[in-house]
């Protein structure tokens, strides 16, 4: 018979041990050596580390306060000459496209019909091909007294200063489509051969900036049925800075920033090309856009 094992000891596999050896050896494990105990306060003093001080958030709040303060201005304003570039080059697409389809449908190129019925329903009819158009001020060159200037539907500005001027596009009145574009003429040509009249568009209606060069521009209808930016060399253009009548302007000289919108009147042509017109080497919608 085999002797019966003391109550004090435990069998642990094929083992066996004192119970009173492995309970002292269970509350051994529930204290730390010194070594244990330095490494766990050095991890305890790391997790605090990974905390900020209220002084710390508050300095990094007022960087990141300076640096939106100083960049959210330029970011905003290139923002909105893209948007203004864009406008502007889907306008000129459709109305080149218009142009294009008049000849075609009609066997005739706007300076001829012009000739026969008058720029101002010339323009009637070239505005018949955009949906919803109307017309919304009868402002004719004549609308002008000392008092209140121009009585135009809005105030239209030269590129820079805030001196309220008149379109040159001044017989037609302002008319618009479905889009909010504002759509205006000039003098019909006098003669055969000759490309006119001018077509101004405002490419982005009543909405600011309102200035020549950035979103009222002149284009010009041609001989052969298409629509050139005022600029534009051709063959057809009329000699004339006559700006009373139907007249054509091309060249830097045309495309200033200055406080005379006479000078401004060349700049579609840079802009659809997206050149600076003194820096060929710089953008129209990057660069001379934003000169003040």
């Amino acid at each position: 018979m085999l002797p019966t094992p003391s109550p004090s000891l435990i069998r642990k596999g094929d083992n066996i041990v004192s119970r009173f050896t492995f309970h002292t050896s269970l509350k051994s494990k529930l204290a730390f050596t010194l070594a244990e105990g330095a490494t766990h306060v050095a991890l305890l003093n790391n997790q605090r580390k990974i905390a900020f001080t209220l002084a710390e958030v508050l300095i990094t709040l007022g960087i990141i306060g300076v640096v939106a303060a100083m960049t959210m201005p330029s970011l905003i304003n290139d923002k909105q000459n893209k948007e203004l570039e864009v406008q502007f080059k889907k306008s000129y697409s459709e109305a080149a496209q218009v142009t294009q389809r008049l000849y075609a449908e009609e066997g005739i190129s706007m300076p001829e019909y012009s000739r026969s019925v008058g720029s101002v329903n010339a323009l009637v009819k070239f505005l018949s091909y955009y949906k919803g158009a109307t017309k919304v001020s009868d402002f004719t060159y004549s609308d002008h007294d000392d008092e209140s200037g121009y009585n135009t539907p809005y105030k239209l500005y030269p590129f820079s200063g805030n001196s309220h001027t008149k379109p040159i596009c001044d017989i037609s009145g302002y008319r618009t489509e479905v889009g909010g574009r504002m759509f205006l003429i000039n003098d019909n040509p006098t003669g055969n051969n000759q490309n006119g009249p001018v077509l101004c568009i405002d490419v982005n209606g009543k909405k600011l900036p309102n200035r020549y060069g950035k979103d009222f521009f002149l284009f010009v209808f041609t001989t052969d049925g298409t629509l050139i930016p005022m600029g534009a060399s051709h063959k057809d253009n009329v000699n004339s800075t006559d700006f009373g009548g139907n007249y054509t302007v091309t060249g830097p000289g045309y495309c200033k920033n200055t406080t005379n919108a006479v000078n401004q009147y060349a700049c579609a042509y840079y802009a659809l090309a997206d050149i600076h017109p003194q820096d060929s080497g710089k953008s129209y919608w990057k660069d001379f856009i934003n000169e003040r």
